[in-house]
């Protein structure tokens, strides 16, 4: 007989494995498909939303200290923790952690793996030794994404110390502009031109699982915030982005973007 998490297990495997027969189908992800779907990782975007700083500093600390450690040591490696710019007043109780995942068995298995790791309840003290009054943190949203073909696996670029980041979140208000969306980074070569000019692709992928669907989430990367600026100059300023942009094949696709800029924590693997 059945139990309820194997019947959870098999039915989010089902979900994944149909959103991929859909993409492969040219049907709600990108047309524009590697041979081998197997290549593409999954990756998890987790923020998190605590009560004070005080509090964002020791959740960060428990991810960098206890979390990363512990996912290493079952495998799951190239972990990013980040907080908010200053300048970023709306995101300053937030945490965002992304993980990549080889297959939706890896994210399935992860929270059981973590809670059967005795070193993690161990070290994880700041977490589990909290009550309902005073939890680290007050809430957790998260999306699921599908790596785009074009870039199947989470990037990590030598960009130094002083490194920052922009996550963006790009929703289209139907599937079919979403799919066109996709193919503009990918076949349209609109991902191509982020490299041209220096705006390093950490992850591009389709959210299979979240809120505002539906939508592609993606990273980028640069050594400091005066590389940032002056590689977004070139990126609008490149001739085949002011072709791109004018393709009436692709208008009114992105028509909602939600976008912030993001500091790595010591620990940080991104």
């Amino acid at each position: 007989m059945q139990t309820k998490r194997h019947f959870e297990r098999r039915s989010f495997l089902t979900a994944a494995a149909a959103a991929a027969g859909l993409t492969a189908a040219g049907g709600f992800t990108s047309a524009a498909l590697v041979a081998d779907s197997t290549k593409r990782q999954f990756t998890s975007i987790q923020k998190y939303t605590v009560k004070d700083l005080e509090k964002r500093k020791q959740l960060v600390d428990f991810f960098g200290k206890c979390l990363i450690p512990a996912l290493n040591a079952g495998g799951i490696k190239g972990i990013g923790i980040f907080i908010p710019m200053e300048k970023e007043e709306k995101y300053q109780l937030n945490v965002f952690v992304v993980i990549p995942h080889a297959s939706p068995a890896s994210f399935l298995s992860m929270r059981q793996q973590l809670l059967a790791d005795s070193s993690f309840r161990k070290n994880g003290a700041a977490l589990f030794d909290t009550n309902s009054k005073n939890p680290l943190f007050t809430d957790c949203t998260a999306a699921l994404l599908w790596n785009f073909a074009y870039m199947p696996v989470i990037e990590t670029h030598n960009l130094g110390k002083d490194r920052v980041f922009q996550l963006r979140r790009y929703r289209s208000f139907n599937l079919e502009r979403h799919n066109a969306k996709m193919d503009m980074f990918e076949a349209g070569g609109e991902l191509r031109i982020f490299r041209e000019t220096g705006l390093n692709p950490i992850f591009f992928g389709d959210t299979l699982f979240g809120n505002k669907l539906p939508n592609l989430a993606y990273m980028i990367g640069c050594e400091n915030m005066e590389a940032h600026d002056a590689a977004w100059k070139k990126f609008i300023a490149h001739p085949d982005w002011i072709v791109l942009k004018g393709n009436a094949k692709y208008a009114d696709t992105a028509t909602e973007i939600d976008k912030v800029m993001l500091l790595p924590s010591a620990e940080s693997q991104i």
